[in-house]
């Protein structure tokens, strides 16, 4: 059951939706990030030059006396100093005061500062059921940050009730509005969330705004669909430059993943040594699956005679049921790595009982190698792994 307020879904269009799709895509190259942001919205642009001007003390004072004059903006404003503390002291219950004027004349950006404050428990408890009715006035005037904290309440159940298509929808409507966060979120909706109909093309659609946007997570996960061809044509060099592009952001899967696509020289020119560079720098960052196929790699490189002790050892504990020890062995059958040959049929076998162990990497690079895979192989592999007599390339 829904918080009680008042809401009335909108079924948009398709056409509709690309259109909007399309506009943000534009202005994401020709229009600068703070001039997105509308004072009326709610949101100021980021002018570091006129900050001290604008918390000087004749601006407060203006802002001071457009509020007593009963002036929905200047009551909003004065509201919004009080809540942050500029130009004046920090004061939670003046914030709330000017804001509620504000709010009674409909002024989109004070009802959103104050569903935020209500969603926090800034100046009083939290009331979530107050916050969703505010945040919902404000954005169905437009407002693309109350439409992504209204999207954040519904996705994640704040209220008390969770509505994954009703979070979907003003994650679009936050993001054609050139909010990277919820075009990513958004994307990622589209592509993993059971509850929402699903739509890789779409969702390649939203990551790629997203990522144009500098969105690292969703540079990643565009590369991944690129790998895969979900809702794209297949392209290993553009998902190559996608991941190589996140991993320097720091993005640690894809550090992980540029390191493996170097080594082997998918999408891009084999480059052993840089790929050891990016496997070091994701497995510094704890990545576990990077610490097993960076041992292996130089082992191999130093020629280790413990190498085949270390391979037989992993696969005896995939073999007892090892989930992890199961993803380490199926991306070395994909790599050719520790001693193994390159065999697909393998490494999808690997790939997809660590999958079924809870190993959600797996399942992530499983879809990705049987992009690659003949019929026959993709045949012998489910044959094997229905069997769950996997016969390791010794």
């Amino acid at each position: 059951m829904h918080t009680p307020f008042a809401r009335t879904r909108s079924c948009r269009p398709a056409n509709r939706l690309a259109l909007l799709l399309a506009m943000a895509l534009i202005l994401s190259f020709f229009a600068p990030l703070p001039a997105q942001a509308q004072l009326k919205w709610g949101v100021k642009p980021v002018q570091k030059q006129a900050a001290a001007a604008d918390n000087a003390p004749e601006k407060v004072a203006q802002d001071r006396a457009s509020a007593e004059a009963g002036k929905a903006e200047g009551q909003y404003a004065l509201g919004g100093r009080y809540l942050e503390g500029r130009g004046v002291a920090r004061d939670y219950a003046q914030a709330r005061t000017w804001l509620l004027l504000a709010v009674g004349q409909g002024h989109a950006g004070a009802q959103h500062w104050l569903g935020v404050m209500e969603r926090k428990g800034l100046g009083g408890p939290v009331n979530m059921a107050e916050a969703t009715r505010l945040l919902a006035l404000s954005a169905n005037q437009g407002n693309p940050l109350a439409q992504f904290e209204l999207a954040e309440i519904w996705d994640k159940g704040l209220a008390g009730a969770t509505d994954k298509e009703e979070a979907l929808r003003w994650y679009r409507a936050s993001g054609t509005q050139g909010n990277a966060e919820a075009l990513y979120r958004a994307g990622m909706m589209l592509l993993t969330e059971p509850a929402v109909r699903k739509s890789d093309a779409e969702a390649y659609d939203l990551l790629l705004i997203s990522a144009r946007r500098g969105h690292a997570k969703a540079m990643y996960n565009l590369s991944t669909l690129l790998a895969q061809g979900r809702g794209v044509k297949r392209d290993p060099v553009a998902a190559a430059k996608q991941c190589r592009l996140a991993a320097g952001l720091g993005v640690v899967e894809a550090q992980y993943t540029m390191g493996l696509l170097l080594m082997r020289g998918e999408g891009v020119l084999q480059d052993r040594t840089e790929g050891l560079r990016w496997l070091r720098t994701a497995s510094t960052a704890g990545h576990a699956q990077a610490k097993v196929q960076l041992a292996v790699a130089e082992a191999e490189i130093r020629g280790d005679k413990n190498l085949d002790e270390t391979t037989r050892q992993l696969k005896q504990a995939a073999m007892a049921g090892d989930a992890k020890a199961r993803l380490h062995l199926g991306t070395l059958y994909v790599s050719g790595a520790g001693g193994l040959p390159k065999d697909r049929v393998q490494a999808y076998v690997w790939l997809e009982l660590a999958a079924q162990g809870g190993e959600a990497m797996a399942a992530i690079h499983r879809d990705a190698l049987a992009k690659t895979m003949s019929k026959a192989e993709r045949t012998r592999a489910t044959e094997q792994v229905r069997a769950l007599t996997p016969q390791p390339v010794i």
